[in-house]
Protein backbone atom coordinates (compact mmCIF):
# COMPACT_ATOMS: atom_id res chain seq x y z
CA UNK A 1 0.00 0.00 0.00
CA UNK A 2 1.44 3.50 -1.08
CA UNK A 3 0.60 6.11 1.60
CA UNK A 4 1.37 9.47 2.70
CA UNK A 5 4.82 9.39 3.78
CA UNK A 6 3.65 9.17 7.19
CA UNK A 7 6.81 8.84 9.26
CA UNK A 8 7.45 12.27 10.88
CA UNK A 9 11.65 11.93 10.29
CA UNK A 10 11.16 11.75 6.50
CA UNK A 11 7.27 13.42 6.09
CA UNK A 12 7.84 16.13 3.83
CA UNK A 13 11.69 16.13 4.63
CA UNK A 14 13.84 17.15 1.52
CA UNK A 15 16.41 14.76 1.47
CA UNK A 16 19.92 17.07 1.53
CA UNK A 17 21.58 16.97 -1.90
CA UNK A 18 24.66 15.23 -0.69
CA UNK A 19 22.54 12.42 0.59
CA UNK A 20 21.15 12.69 -3.13
CA UNK A 21 23.77 12.38 -4.61
CA UNK A 22 25.19 9.10 -2.22
CA UNK A 23 22.45 7.01 -3.46
CA UNK A 24 22.42 7.79 -7.06
CA UNK A 25 19.26 9.89 -7.28
CA UNK A 26 19.71 12.27 -10.41
CA UNK A 27 17.70 15.29 -11.38
CA UNK A 28 14.19 14.09 -12.26
CA UNK A 29 10.59 15.21 -12.00
CA UNK A 30 9.87 12.19 -9.94
CA UNK A 31 12.22 9.17 -8.32
CA UNK A 32 11.11 5.88 -7.04
CA UNK A 33 13.45 5.50 -4.16
CA UNK A 34 13.67 2.31 -3.51
CA UNK A 35 15.87 0.53 -0.03
CA UNK A 36 15.97 -3.69 -0.41
CA UNK A 37 18.62 -5.82 0.96
CA UNK A 38 19.99 -8.98 -0.87
CA UNK A 39 17.97 -11.97 0.01
CA UNK A 40 14.91 -10.37 -0.57
CA UNK A 41 12.05 -11.62 -2.62
CA UNK A 42 9.66 -8.84 -2.61
CA UNK A 43 12.07 -6.58 -3.40
CA UNK A 44 12.71 -8.13 -6.49
CA UNK A 45 8.90 -7.75 -7.34
CA UNK A 46 9.26 -3.90 -6.56
CA UNK A 47 12.34 -3.44 -8.87
CA UNK A 48 11.17 -4.68 -11.84
CA UNK A 49 7.32 -2.93 -11.32
CA UNK A 50 9.05 0.07 -10.49
CA UNK A 51 11.46 -0.23 -13.77
CA UNK A 52 8.29 -0.90 -15.67
CA UNK A 53 6.88 2.22 -13.98
CA UNK A 54 9.67 5.04 -14.85
CA UNK A 55 9.95 3.34 -17.93
CA UNK A 56 6.54 4.01 -18.84
CA UNK A 57 6.20 7.74 -17.15
CA UNK A 58 8.41 10.72 -18.48
CA UNK A 59 10.18 12.06 -15.99
CA UNK A 60 10.19 9.35 -13.50
CA UNK A 61 13.41 7.62 -12.24
CA UNK A 62 13.72 4.41 -10.69
CA UNK A 63 17.11 4.19 -7.92
CA UNK A 64 17.94 1.25 -6.07
CA UNK A 65 19.82 1.10 -3.10
CA UNK A 66 21.03 -1.82 -0.68
CA UNK A 67 20.03 -0.62 2.41
CA UNK A 68 22.59 -2.35 4.18
CA UNK A 69 25.45 -0.35 2.79
CA UNK A 70 23.67 2.86 3.67
CA UNK A 71 22.60 2.17 7.26
CA UNK A 72 23.16 5.60 8.23
CA UNK A 73 20.37 7.00 4.98
CA UNK A 74 18.41 3.87 6.33
CA UNK A 75 18.07 5.24 10.11
CA UNK A 76 17.90 9.30 8.73
CA UNK A 77 14.74 8.28 6.81
CA UNK A 78 13.11 5.94 8.92
CA UNK A 79 12.99 2.77 6.92
CA UNK A 80 12.11 -0.50 9.10
CA UNK A 81 12.24 -2.97 6.49
CA UNK A 82 12.74 -4.28 3.21
CA UNK A 83 11.68 -3.49 0.61
CA UNK A 84 10.25 0.13 1.62
CA UNK A 85 9.80 2.59 -1.65
CA UNK A 86 10.06 6.25 -1.05
CA UNK A 87 8.46 8.73 -4.07
CA UNK A 88 10.43 11.89 -4.38
CA UNK A 89 9.22 15.15 -5.97
CA UNK A 90 11.49 16.76 -7.87
CA UNK A 91 13.27 18.93 -5.40
CA UNK A 92 13.72 15.36 -2.98
CA UNK A 93 10.88 15.54 -0.69
CA UNK A 94 9.81 12.27 0.31
CA UNK A 95 6.02 12.51 -0.56
CA UNK A 96 5.29 9.11 -0.39
CA UNK A 97 5.81 5.60 1.38
CA UNK A 98 5.29 1.85 -0.20
CA UNK A 99 6.25 -1.03 2.05
CA UNK A 100 5.75 -4.49 0.73
CA UNK A 101 5.43 -4.66 -3.48
CA UNK A 102 2.58 -2.05 -4.92
CA UNK A 103 0.73 -2.79 -7.71
CA UNK A 104 1.28 -0.81 -10.84
CA UNK A 105 -1.77 1.05 -10.79
CA UNK A 106 -0.92 2.18 -7.05
CA UNK A 107 2.47 3.26 -8.06
CA UNK A 108 1.59 5.36 -11.29
CA UNK A 109 -1.36 6.75 -9.20
CA UNK A 110 0.51 7.79 -6.51
CA UNK A 111 3.22 9.54 -9.39
CA UNK A 112 0.00 11.13 -10.51
CA UNK A 113 -0.01 13.13 -7.23
CA UNK A 114 3.48 13.94 -7.52
CA UNK A 115 3.86 15.16 -10.92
Amino acid sequence: MIEAAGDPSAAGERLDAGLMRELGVGEAKATLLQFSSAFCAPCRAVRRVSSEVAAMVPGVQHVEVDAESHLEAVRALGIWRTPTLLVLDGDGRVVKRATGVPGKPQLIAALGDVL
